[in-house]
């Protein structure tokens, strides 16, 4: 019974990772696939969250006066 433990350690160990990384390499030609359905629409939702939160700024823009107390 050691023998065969000690023969069949590799597979054990191996076959899940082998199963793993197909698993892995066919869900790469669909995420592809996802990134070409990218709406307009989706785009536009997006940039519109991102000037909400404050992420795009607008070039004319001038930074804000913060008063600072002076020390001497």
């Amino acid at each position: 019974m050691k023998k065969t433990i000690s023969t069949y350690w590799p597979v054990a160990i191996l076959l899940p990772i082998a199963l793993a990384f197909c698993m892995h390499a066919g869900e790469s030609g669909s995420a592809a696939m996802r990134r070409e359905a990218t709406s307009v629409a989706g785009v536009s939702a997006e940039l519109a969250r991102a000037i909400s939160l404050g992420f795009v700024e607008d070039d004319d823009a001038t930074p804000p006066v913060v008063a600072t107390e002076k020390t001497l």
